[in-house]
């Protein structure tokens, strides 16, 4: 299945909870962030093993995409190293390994994120576009486990 799909699925099928709303800060001007943390539960079984994310109650899946708006008013990906730490209340920090799966209209950055049940956690983000000053950015999220 094409990633172009797979993104209309997940974001189509996230679009209809809105406590999972899509996120996005802009930076440096006209740079877009697009954000999206979601238990990988709300993946079919399918899609999460072609994509090799992790499926389970005690797994997320974060979802990162960074845009740049054109004068057209159009919004098109842009190639960015992108890095993320993940923090949680008892201050345990780890770094997320990310995948980049490119698209001929896409490029997303998709991490596997290990969660309790009730769990804050705080996303770290590190963008760098050459030529371009580096953006940081950071979100928090409680995490629910649920059953898989």
């Amino acid at each position: 299945m094409p990633i172009k799909i797979f993104a209309v699925l997940l974001f189509g099928l996230l679009g209809s909870i809105s406590a999972q709303a899509e996120q996005k800060v802009v930076f440096n001007g006209d740079y877009e962030l697009h954000y999206i943390v979601f238990n990988s539960t709300m993946l079919q079984p399918d899609i999460a093993r072609q994509y090799n994310l992790t499926r389970g109650g005690r797994n997320a899946i974060l979802n990162l995409s960074v845009l740049q708006q054109q004068p057209n008013g159009v919004a098109t990906p842009v190639e960015a190293e992108v890095r993320v730490r993940v923090r949680d209340l008892l201050g345990q920090v780890r770094q997320l390994p990310l995948d980049v799966v490119r698209e001929q209209n896409a490029i997303y950055h998709l991490g596997n994120v290990k969660i309790l049940d009730r769990e804050m956690l705080w996303f770290d983000i590190e963008v760098e576009i050459p030529g371009e000053r580096d953006f940081d950015f950071s979100f928090s999220k409680e995490m629910w486990e649920e059953d898989a």
